[in-house]
């Protein structure tokens, strides 16, 4: 099982597309780093998987928990 699990997630700001369908999956001991240029949507990918973000499309799961239903619980 992922500790993360991200499935064609999508999140727009109004007009802005900051993630379209993105799907990633990260597993226990793995080291993973997002790069990319300002605006490309790496803080916003990182505030979804930390649960910040949960008003998305598609799904994330950490350690197999959805975090849109289990927002706000750790």
């Amino acid at each position: 099982m992922p500790v993360l699990d991200l499935k064609e997630v999508t999140k727009r700001y109004g007009d802005f597309l900051a993630l379209d369908r993105v799907s990633l999956a990260v597993e226990a001991g793995e080291c993973y780093g997002l790069i990319g240029p300002n605006g490309a949507g790496k803080s916003t990918l990182m505030r979804i998987a930390a649960g910040i973000l949960t008003n998305f499309d598609g799904t994330a799961r950490v350690f197999g928990l959805d975090i849109k239903k289990r927002a706000g619980e750790a």
